[in-house]
């Protein structure tokens, strides 16, 4: 893997950014994988943009990578030598987040017993990383659009006016204008955080990328764990691909560390694949963002993978099951570029 794509003939390359799980100045290399060209277009908005004082608003679902991005945005700015505090707002009591962002005096109220910065004073000079930002509630986001505005707040209990140099990624998996619309989230703050939208695309929509996601969480669990598991044969892997990832790459990364930890030889197989996986049905709101073709492609792979699995690539019988013709199956099968030979003969 390797860096953003500079030249025409790089654009289908994978694309590379680095990430820390905790803040720290200093954040170690992991790659976000992909040959998306969908990804690698937002990537390059995202390096565009990384050296500015901008306020950005990552939108995704669960799973999609957003911390990732602020990470990647982050390393990339003249910032990256500062902290990059993270918060999630939704991990939070009701009453408790306020103290958090803006931390609190001795004696502000029961149980503070001392004075404590809060994540913008803690963030000062870096990136402040405001996770699932629509959890916040009115009241806090009031006192967010502030400091947005003016760069200035007060502790919870204090008077004292402080003044911070922070740059703002917010990110959230709800729709915000709906969230307006509704009156639960504030119109201002939303175009104070909607600077730069960057939106990323769920795995579904990333079916390519699935192999190099699943070559490198193999590669990582079998190098932490000692497993000698480096290899997927394409049948697991076209069940991997046919699936509908509703919890995104989180999702596939705890699939494949399960399959790598409990697999039964050197080659992850059709065997390895979770059931949940394997005889998953995907509802309606699984097809969001894709096209009659596309829905119709993947259902067919799901159906066709589980029947080549239950028959273990017998051709004459997937062909009764499925009602298919020999010759219709085949065909079906090319199109769809499944390799009906690796389910044969094996558990």
């Amino acid at each position: 893997m390797h860096t953003y794509p500079t030249t025409k003939m790089d654009r289908a390359r994978v694309a590379a950014t680095r990430y820390a799980p905790h803040t720290t100045r200093q954040s170690p290399a992991v790659k976000f994988i992909t040959e998306d060209a969908e990804v690698i277009r937002l990537l390059a908005q995202a390096d565009r943009i990384a050296g500015s004082a901008a306020t950005v608003l990552i939108t995704g679902e669960s799973g999609t990578g957003k911390e990732v991005l602020a990470q990647r945005l982050h390393d990339h700015s003249s910032r990256c030598g500062a902290p990059l505090v993270r918060l999630n707002c939704a991990a939070l009591a009701e009453g408790v987040l306020e103290s958090e962002l803006f931390g609190h005096e001795k004696g502000a109220f029961t149980g503070a017993v001392r004075q404590r910065p809060g994540r913008f004073e803690q963030a000062n000079g870096g990136t402040l990383f405001l996770d699932e930002i629509g959890a916040a509630d009115l009241r806090v986001q009031l006192r967010l659009l502030r400091v947005l505005q003016e760069r200035e707040f007060e502790r919870v209990g204090g008077t004292e006016t402080l003044r911070v140099d922070v740059r703002v990624i917010a990110a959230t998996n709800v729709d915000l204008r709906q969230e307006v619309a509704k009156g639960t989230f504030r119109e201002d703050l939303f175009y104070r955080l909607n600077v730069v939208p960057l939106a990323l695309p769920p795995l579904r929509r990333r079916k390519g990328d699935i192999r190099l996601l699943v070559e490198h969480f193999m590669r990582r669990v079998a190098s932490r764990s000692g497993c000698a598991v480096h290899e997927i044969d394409a049948g697991a892997l076209d069940l991997l691909r046919a699936y509908p990832w509703p919890g995104n790459v989180r999702q596939l990364e705890n699939a494949v560390e399960r399959m790598v930890l409990l697999a039964g030889g050197a080659v992850l197989r059709r065997a390895d694949v979770p059931e949940e996986i394997l005889y998953a049905e995907e509802d309606e709101s699984e097809e969001e963002g894709q096209g009659f073709k596309e829905a119709r492609n993947a259902f067919e792979r799901r159906f066709l993978c589980a029947a080549l699995h239950r028959h273990r690539g017998v051709i004459s019988q997937v062909a009764e099951a499925v009602g298919l013709s020999r010759k219709s199956l085949y065909a079906k099968l090319e199109h769809l570029d499944i390799d009906y030979q690796c389910y044969r003969f094996r558990s």
